[in-house]
């Protein structure tokens, strides 16, 4: 990552954080004070949002720094951990919102209550849903351009919280009808899609930090490549792996055996080259040589 690119995401970033710091203030005060517990929730996801901001700002501050004696491939993996920590922060909120919403559908079942959610916390709900859809689009269009696992993550997040702040108008709506449980409904709701979020993301995060080789068709596409270099005969192992959304190839070419060791490194060096300038997330590839017969 360049420095202007860490600028531009850190920029990006700090734009979110504000408007979360917003919305969440807006959600929560006026949940609690219309008595809307789906707008509350909205607000515990935003408040959860703001967590994420500042653990971003924190990651890629260590993440960008360059390799050294301790991390001689750098510190990109210590934004995996970042991504695997927002993942297990979403799965907690979600099962926090989803236990106080099924308390609150049993507690009306049993003692059913009047109480309509003021029709000001539709309105709130309302302009959310505005905004979160221009954050959706502007993290798409970051992520588009830059490929960061973290916008990634903050445009998912943006995304389903499309979802979630809609189904709060629809049941704040249905509310203003006597229709009371449709908010506690809606609540539970909501944290099922939190919870799929984080499942997503925490499985994401997972194959940056195990190693996990990419797609087969990534796999097949470079495979082939080598192969139609001339001077290769056959490819005797071929690993990838990932390294955040980079790459690192360690490939074992079969050459004819009687080349001198000069031609084999040579043939050697047009694989490592053209393989990281074709591939441009590939950031190393490693070539051993085998004599073939």
């Amino acid at each position: 990552m360049t420095k202007n690119e860490r600028t531009n995401i850190l920029s990006a970033i700090y734009v979110g954080l504000i408007i979360n710091i917003i919305l969440t203030v807006l959600k929560l005060s006026f949940g609690i004070w219309g008595n809307a517990q789906s707008l509350v929730s909205d607000g515990v996801n935003s408040l959860s949002d703001i967590f994420m901001s500042l653990l971003i700002f924190f990651i890629l501050k260590v993440s960008t720094k360059k390799p050294d004696k301790d991390h001689p491939y750098g510190h990109q993996k210590f934004e995996g951990l970042a991504y695997f920590a927002i993942g297990i922060l979403f799965s907690l909120t979600a099962l926090f919102l989803g236990y106080r919403a099924i308390s609150s559908i049993i507690e009306h079942t049993i003692s059913p209550t009047s109480t309509i959610p003021n029709v000001i916390t539709l309105y709130i709900s309302m302009i959310a849903l505005g905004i979160k859809i221009f954050l959706a689009i502007f993290y798409f269009k970051l992520n588009k351009k830059f490929k960061n696992p973290t916008i990634k993550a903050e445009f998912k997040n943006h995304f389903y919280d499309i979802f979630s702040t809609l189904l709060t108008v629809v049941v704040l709506a249905l509310s203003q009808f006597d229709l009371i449980i449709f908010d506690y409904i809606g609540s539970l709701i909501i944290s099922f899609f939190i919870l799929r979020l984080s499942i997503q993301i925490i499985k994401e995060a997972s194959s940056f930090l195990v190693d996990q080789a990419p797609s087969q068709d990534e796999m097949k596409s470079i495979e082939q490549y080598i192969l139609n270099i001339d001077g290769v005969l056959t490819i005797d192992d071929l690993r990838i792996r990932k390294h955040m959304t980079e790459r690192y190839v360690d490939v074992e070419i079969g050459v004819l055996e009687n080349l001198s060791l000069k031609e084999a490194h040579d043939i050697a060096e047009v694989v490592h080259k053209s393989v990281e300038t074709q591939f441009k997330e590939v950031i190393h590839c490693m070539v051993h040589v085998n004599p073939h017969k």
